[in-house]
Parts: C-alpha cells; structure tokens; sequence
C-alpha cells in the first residue's frame, strides 16, 4: 500500500532590517502586477488567451518559469475558491428558496381560513407577514439567478485588495482621505507572492533556498532578486536565524532530504514552497511541506483488528468501535461546540475534538473509517432542518475543516483512514441498529460506516413493528427487493419509510421490540412525555404487544 502524503504549511515571523523589508515590497509589487494582468488574460474567451511566452513578451517583464508558476497557482487557487464558494451558495439559496416555498404555502392557506372565521386583525397580520417573506423569497431567488448566470458565463469576479476596502471609496470626500485609502489600497493589493518549488530543484526551490543556519533549530533562507531589482537590491537577499514555532520535524526532515541530494543525485529531494505576506507587524513567511507516515507498511495502525466507524455532525463527532467482523464494541460523542466562536476558536476547538479521536483509535489500535462526502452534500443533508438554533449551529459547520485534520493527524500518527460511500448510512443505521444497541441516529450511522469498510451489506428486517400515540401496535413490511441494485433499492426503501416513520414512533426490528417488551419499564421509559401518550395508553398496549404474532 502507497504511503499517503499531505502538504502542511507553517509559518514564522521575519525579523528584516530596512532595506529588506523595501526589497520585498518592491518583489510583491511586481510579482502583483503580472498576477493582474494574467488573471485578467484568463477572463477573456480562450481562442484570445495568450501563452506564456506571449504574454512575457507583451508585459515585456522576462520572469522565469519557476516564479510564473507561482503566479499561475496562486491565481488557480483564487479561481476554484471562488467557484466552490459559489456552489456553496446556490446550496444553500437552494434549500432557503425550497423551505421558504413551503411557509409561504402554509401562511396561504393559514390567511384563506382566519378569513373565512371572520377575524380581520388577525388575517391582516398574516398578510402582512406574508409580503414580508414574499420579498425575501424574490431577493433570493434574483441572487440565485445571477450566480447561475454568472456560473454558465464562465465569470470569475474576483476584486482584488477586497469588496470592503473598494466601496470605502465611494464615501470620502477630501483630498487627504482619498490620498490615505489610495495608500490603504495599494497595500492590500501587493502585500503578498507567492514561490513555488520543486523536488529536483537546489534545496527544494530554486528562488528561495532554506538551509540548516549555525544556530541550533534555525534555518537561514537565501532570495534570489529579480532582474529588475538588482540594480537596487543585488542578485540575493539573505535572511537568518528563521525558527518555526511548529512544524520543527517536518521542516528539518525536508531540509535534510534535500542537503543529502547534493551528494547523491538518486535520492529524491523535497519541494518546499514560500509564500511571503506582509500584515500590520510585517512580514511573515509561510513555507509549505509534503509530510508522509511511516514508511514501513508494520509501523501503520491497519483494519486488521477492527476499525472506528465516524459520522461527522455539525455538533459533534459520533463514534463507534468495531471489530474484524462489523460487531460494535463501544460508542463515544466529541462535541463540536462551534456556534457563537470566531475562526480561531473554531480551529482549537475542531483539533481538540479530533485530537482526542485519534487517541481514542491509537489506543484501541485500529484504523479509521469515515464518509467519502464533500461539503456541499453534508450541508444539503443537514439544511432540511428548519430550526433556528440549529441553522446557527450550521452556520459554523466546518465540515472541510474537520476533515482535513483527520487526514492530517492520520498520516502524522500512522493511522489508516478509509473513505466509504455514504448514500443511506442514516437510513439504515436508524433502520437497524438505532434502538437495537440503544444508540443515536448519528451513532448508528457511524456503525454502518465501519461495517461498509468491511463490504458488509445492510439488509433491514422483514418486518417492523412500531406503536402510535394510540397505543396501537402496526407491523410493516419493507418493499420488495426485485432486481434492483443495492442503492436503487435504498432509495426506494426511504420513499417507503420516511412517510411511515412520522405516523409511527418506531423502537426497531422485531427481535429488539421483543426483548424491550419483557422489560415493562424500558416501553414506559421510552415512550412517556411523547405527544398524546399517557400511562394508561402505555398499560394498554402492553397486551397488544404479547399477543401479537410477530412476537
């Protein structure tokens, strides 16, 4: 099996005399200026984009192709930012328009009957509500139609500097204020750039060279000047005693890979890329890294003995421990309490919860399973919801996040991790396992999570048994399989069993309904406080359930 690999990043505070600081102001000016003008190339049809080539010769600015790579990335990555955020956003105006459709339907029919009961105040309340929510629903649906047209003209309006920064503009008035935002907004605009590396380059990357420095744990990094700052600056710029707050081992791993490298052409070296950004205390330096586990297939925590099945939520963390054979073992909650925090909140608070979840597998030993999703349909799963707390909550859902550092703590410790398909783990971890093993929904999806690793396949019980707020015992049977595939089959069963789930407050599968019935106190623990239930209601089902067939 390969040895995955993860690009980390870390970062450092420059200490630079005058004339470096200059220089690299001087290099980010320049290194913005051919920036905008290829993002602007790449805005226009592609019979009329230009090449490299061709566009160094307009510019008339001869850069190397390692610094016009970075310059290409840099861009590259603005660009599928911005369209990913863009297809988040008609998710999410999706969903809102289609939750929005339905309350205007309700509010309607609500206006047609408090008029027909006479009452004028109440109906007049209602239609005001009504406009209210009307208004809202066309300004979301004018938005979603302007990104859907902007996502098939091929658009990418990106501002560079910041949408803020530019409409600050529009309010001043005098002279000075002006000439101070003109100087605000060349700052914002060439505060950074960006060098990207390779692995058969000297020391990883040809324009900035990190080497081992005398003092211990420091590096000194040595900046090749473009051509038309060495007249001014020199051919190089030489920065010392550069130490890394975190990161120490990979940064000196990669840095000794490639100092090998000069002795031995065959050894491969480590690409490390820089991406210099100046803020309101300077300058900072931001290097990237490829970090691998153990490169030896023993050192790696396997799926030989089990594996821990995990269902990411907006909340929380829902995990469950199998073994070999898809039986659960235990099950453990680790709250992700993100809503009312800011982003740096979010992050400790995302690494503690996934922190403690890689402990909890490298002590049992066992590889990780989770859902091979990305954020769009994670969000999409959860945004049914109509809740205010819970939109809050989702509001700070950081499913990309947490993802991330799951894969990045289980290259770091040595941990497999596996990615299943997740269509229909709710269903059927809710199906067949949520009242079985006394479980949540979430839990019971994570065990389905950890037994697809395995290709076990769900199927649900022949029948099922649930009992309404009656008290009425109603046995179901799941539709036929026929020849449908396993997922054709999971789509039809949830057409089948969402409906029935609401006019039922289902316990499980017979077997389980069965063993809750001889304990009296485990149906009166679960059913009392319900909607229409009474204790009364509870003894007098207890009857049906023993003489039913099923059981």
């Amino acid at each position: 099996m390969d040895t995955p690999t993860k690009t980390l990043t870390f970062e450092t505070r420059l200490d630079l005399i005058h004339e470096q600081d200059a220089a690299l102001c001087q290099y980010a000016e320049l290194w913005n200026q051919v920036k905008f003008r290829w993002f602007a190339n790449l805005q226009k049809p592609k019979a009329q984009q230009l090449n490299r080539t061709q566009f160094m010769h307009e510019m008339g600015m001869p850069f190397s192709y390692r610094v016009f790579q970075g310059v290409r990335q840099s861009i590259k990555g603005l660009i599928q930012s911005y369209q990913t955020n863009r297809n988040n956003r008609l998710v999410t105006l999706d969903v809102k328009i289609k939750q929005l459709e339905k309350t205007l339907n309700k509010l309607e029919k609500r206006c047609d009957h408090v008029a027909e009961k006479g009452c004028p105040q109440q109906a007049k309340q209602l239609r005001n509500r009504l406009r209210q929510k009307e208004v809202k629903l066309r300004r979301w649906q004018q938005k979603q139609a302007a990104l859907v047209a902007e996502k098939q003209e091929n658009k990418t309006p990106i501002c560079f500097g910041g949408r803020k920064l530019l409409k600050e503009r529009q309010a001043l008035e005098t002279g000075s204020a002006i000439e101070g935002w003109k100087q605000r907004w060349h700052e914002a605009r060439h505060r950074e750039f960006l060098l990207v590396g390779s692995h058969d380059e000297s020391w990883g990357c040809q324009n900035a060279q990190l080497s081992p420095s005398e003092q211990e744990d420091a590096y000194q990094l040595k900046l090749l000047v473009p051509h038309q700052l060495r007249a001014t600056f020199g051919t190089t710029i030489n920065i010392d005693h550069l130490q890394f707050k975190h990161g120490k081992a990979a940064i000196a791993q990669a840095v000794w890979q490639n100092q090998v490298k000069k002795l031995d052409k065959s050894i491969k070296g480590q690409p490390l890329s820089f991406r210099f950004k100046r803020d309101k205390k300077g300058w900072r330096l931001l290097v990237s890294v490829e970090v691998a586990g153990p490169t030896a297939q023993a050192e790696w925590i396997g799926d030989d003995q089990g594996v821990i099945g995990v269902d990411v939520n907006p909340d929380h963390l829902a995990v469950v421990e199998l073994d070999r054979n898809g039986n659960p073992l235990q099950h453990r909650t680790f709250d992700l309490r993100l809503h009312y925090k800011n982003d740096t909140q979010r992050a400790a608070i995302i690494g503690d919860a996934v922190r403690d979840l890689m402990d909890f597998a490298a002590q049992q030993s066992k590889a990780v399973v989770i859902e091979k999703l990305d954020f769009q349909q994670k969000k999409r799963q959860y945004q049914k919801q109509d809740h205010p707390q819970y939109a809050r909550m989702l509001n700070a859902f950081a499913y990309g996040k947490i993802k991330d550092l799951i894969e990045t703590q289980s290259i770091k410790r040595g941990i497999r991790l596996y990615h299943v398909n997740p269509a229909y783990t709710s269903l059927l971890g809710r199906m067949k396992y949520r009242d079985r093993h006394g479980f949540s929904d979430h839990h019971a999806a994570a065990l389905v999570i950890g037994r697809r690793h395995y290709g076990f396949k769900e199927k649900p019980p022949k029948q099922l048994i649930g009992i309404n707020a009656k008290g009425t015992v109603k046995t179901e049977h799941p539709p036929v399989r026929m020849a449908l595939g396993d997922y054709q089959y999971y789509n039809k069963l949830q057409r089948w069993y969402q409906p029935l789930e609401k006019s039922l407050d289902f316990l499980s599968g017979w077997r389980h309904f069965r063993r809750v019935n001889r304990v009296s106190y485990s149906v009166e623990a679960r059913l009392d406080g319900r909607p229409g239930m009474s204790p009364d209601l509870i003894q007098e089902s207890t009857p049906l359930l023993s003489v039913h067939p099923a059981l």
